[in-house]
């Protein structure tokens, strides 16, 4: 009998004793294990088959290990329970199931018992199985000898105990839990943390006490009148209260205090963090007359087709049933999972149209760029700058500072690297940097945060545009159209030198990210064409929206049908396009041509975001139909001011789920994937609405005081 299968039975033994509640001690468990094998075809038990163990080394970790093999001879309590809480085989190797997933919780146990004797590590092994090259995960305890520099040890036990005519494993990497200290990071983000919440306590204790207070804290102590106001009546302008289409809705109600009101200035900052006042705005779906309500649609179902798109990228590193993505790549439906990078450029689309809208509104009430005054121009960068960092802060200082003293899980090692990421990088993050510094990183503090970093760069250089569109629109014309244009140049140059594919879907380049997805002078044009539309929108919008009112309703279906089907179908063929690419990577490892690369690469990122604003124009000058409709359904508002923070949020909780799973994830049926979606969905709004209601409407009443002040 070989020693694995002397495994299998101790596991065995151990769920009928928990099943049936037996006694635990050696004496009882012992006849079960000598009848049990009874029942297995030519199996004959021996005691004195535990002695046949492989030769190994004679370093002190494989003594150990030797040690404990041997302790199954006699039964031994330490080495039922080591060899019960290792990896093993599971079942479905052959679909491409490879985790050989310890039990966690038990190695736990055994640590705490031993006091810190035992840890649960992980082994990632190259290995062969039946003839095939294949990557094989092992994990599970280790005693204190194997923990450091002995992965060639351990590899070596780990080849010993597996069946050789199965798995042949090659040089691997060994990585043991460690313990986290509580360092300065984690103080400073446990200090604003606990700052935090205690304004908001305080301040909602505060606000439902008012009466009380104010009539020893004032001198005419007034009831308290909180009124709705749009942005455009806001003390420091409509542009300087501009907010961007991750963070809400342009037009975004907020209370404010009456005139005459004569609140100490105590009062008034915690009355900001108040629960009350930040519920009542987040909750408000209140409308005016010209705000573009199809945006928040758009908003809602962009960033929930971001997040399932990381859904299926983060759990990919867990699926039990690799064999079946050849299956589920061959369906038609995949590119909107595989290929869902179009949500990003939506967003930078999005961005640039409402800055150069609502800047160009500006421009013309005040007469020009230097008529707005430097105090303006200051606000227009120090709001967007405070408005985004203040919850981008908090992220970084609890993702990258704090999950790791939080989280505890059989893969929490996989956090590590983005833990160390945020303390060595976390400046370039608050400069919005770190798109570029460092330079070849493709992971960074909080990964998705590359994105903040463009759409900063891009909207500190965007009234250069802007002004040249408001001074002189034909030169504004073709500058703007000259970085769309040099842009698209630049991307094809970099795709033809490096070879990269169509899409990191596509893709077997690793410097990917790096060379194309994330660097600025690439991700430029849906935002250039964003400022476009935007002007043309300021300069044309309502002398059309005023020659639609004259048409009949089919004149209107005549002219806006066609539009909606050749923006829709254009929009189909970036997400579909690339069925047959992603479909022969992946399957067959045929990588797509350079000339299909630098074709889709160019036509996708400006497609997209010239589709998207045609449909903007559409729906917002009385064509949209039943799609204008459904997108500017007052149910989208509330939701739409939570996308920045579930942004921010999503991918760092899918990552804490994905480290603490005790099991393999599979992607069939689709009912698995489809709870998984839908949970950490509704775990990513839940704590964008925290973070809201703790962070971001806070600062925009803290802002707002500071301003009338």
């Amino acid at each position: 009998m070989s020693l694995w299968n002397v495994i299998t039975l101790c596991v065995l033994v151990t769920e009928v004793c928990s099943q049936f509640q037996i006694s635990t001690r050696i004496e009882d468990v012992q006849p079960i294990f000598r009848n049990l094998p009874k029942t297995f075809t030519n199996f004959s038990f021996n005691p004195e088959n535990f002695a046949e163990l492989p030769e190994l080394g004679d370093s002190l970790c494989l003594a150990k290990l030797k040690k404990l093999s041997q302790g199954l001879q006699t039964f031994n309590q330490e080495s039922i329970a080591f060899f019960d809480a290792a990896g093993k085989p599971p079942p479905g190797i052959t679909q491409g199931n490879l985790l050989m997933m310890g039990d966690y919780d038990m190695c736990m146990k055994m640590k705490n018992d031993s006091k810190g004797y035992y840890d649960h590590c992980f082994v990632g092994l190259p290995a062969k199985l039946f003839g095939f090259p294949v990557e094989v995960d092992w994990s599970g305890c280790l005693p204190y000898e194997c923990r450091i520099g002995n992965e060639a040890d351990v590899i070596q036990w780990i080849d010993s105990i597996l069946p050789s005519y199965v798995f042949s494993l090659g040089t691997g990497t060994l990585i043991c839990a460690e313990t986290i200290k509580f360092d300065a990071g984690a103080i400073a983000a446990s200090v604003y943390l606990g700052l935090v919440a205690f304004l908001v306590v305080l301040g909602t204790i505060w606000y439902e006490c008012r009466p009380v207070i104010n009539s020893l804290l004032t001198r005419s102590p007034k009831e308290d009148k909180a009124v709705l106001v749009d942005c455009e009546e806001n003390v420091y302008d409509e542009i300087t209260s501009e907010t961007p289409p991750e963070n809400g809705h342009p037009n975004i109600p907020i209370p404010r205090r009456e005139p005459e009101q004569t609140e100490s200035l105590f009062t008034r900052v915690f009355n900001c963090f108040a629960l009350q006042r930040t519920f009542a705005v987040l909750t408000n779906t209140e409308t005016k007359p010209g705000q573009i309500l199809c945006l928040n649609g758009i908003r809602v179902l962009s960033i929930n087709w971001i997040v399932l798109g990381h859904i299926y990228l983060v759990f990919s590193r867990l699926i039990g049933d690799k064999s079946y993505l050849g299956t589920l790549i061959n369906r038609r439906n995949m590119p909107i999972i595989l290929n869902a990078f179009p949500s990003v450029d939506t967003f930078f689309a999005m961005s640039g149209f409402l800055v150069a809208y609502l800047l160009l509104k500006q421009l013309a009430r005040s007469g020009g760029p230097i008529n707005m005054g430097v105090s303006k121009w200051v606000a227009f960068y120090v709001h967007r700058y405070v408005r985004l960092t203040a919850p981008y802060l908090m992220v970084i200082l609890v993702e990258g500072f704090l999950y790791r003293q939080w989280v505890s899980g059989p893969y929490a090692f996989g956090l590590d690297p983005f833990n160390k990421a945020c303390k060595d990088y976390w400046y370039t993050n608050v400069l919005y940097i770190n798109n570029m510094v460092p330079w070849n990183n493709s992971e960074g503090c909080i990964g998705q945060s590359w994105y903040l970093a463009n759409d900063m760069q891009f909207y500190i250089i965007a009234p250069i545009f802007i002004i040249l569109l408001f001074w002189r629109p034909l030169e504004g014309v073709i500058v703007t159209n000259g970085v769309v244009l040099s842009s698209a140049i630049t991307t094809a140059l970099i795709t033809w030198h490096y070879k990269l594919g169509p899409t990191s879907a596509a893709n077997s380049n690793p410097d990917f990210d790096w060379l194309l997805y994330k660097k600025p002078w690439i991700r430029i044009r849906p935002y250039q064409i964003g400022i476009l539309g935007g002007w043309i929108y300021w300069k044309y919008g309502q002398a059309f929206q005023d020659q639609v009112k004259l048409m009949s309703e089919w004149k209107k279906v005549v002219f806006a049908g066609p539009l909606w089907a050749a923006t829709c179908a254009i929009q189909w063929a970036v997400v579909f396009g690339l069925y047959d690419d992603i479909n022969k990577f992946d399957v067959d490892h045929i990588e797509p041509s350079v000339a299909d690369s630098i074709s889709y690469e160019i036509f996708d990122r400006i497609a997209w975001p010239l589709t998207l604003i045609i449909q903007i124009f559409l729906c917002q000058c009385g064509l949209g139909g039943f799609i204008n409709s459904i997108l500017s359904w007052k149910g989208w508002i509330v939701l739409a001011r939570l996308t920045y923070s579930v942004y921010l949020l999503h991918i760092g909780l899918i990552s804490v789920l994905l480290v603490m799973m005790r099991h393999p994830v599979f992607l069939h049926p689709d009912f698995e994937m489809g709870v998984l979606y839908l949970g950490c969905l509704m775990m990513s709004y839940l704590a964008a609405a925290v973070l809201y209601l703790s962070v971001e409407q806070p600062l925009a009443f803290l802002e707002t005081l500071i301003y009338r002040r």
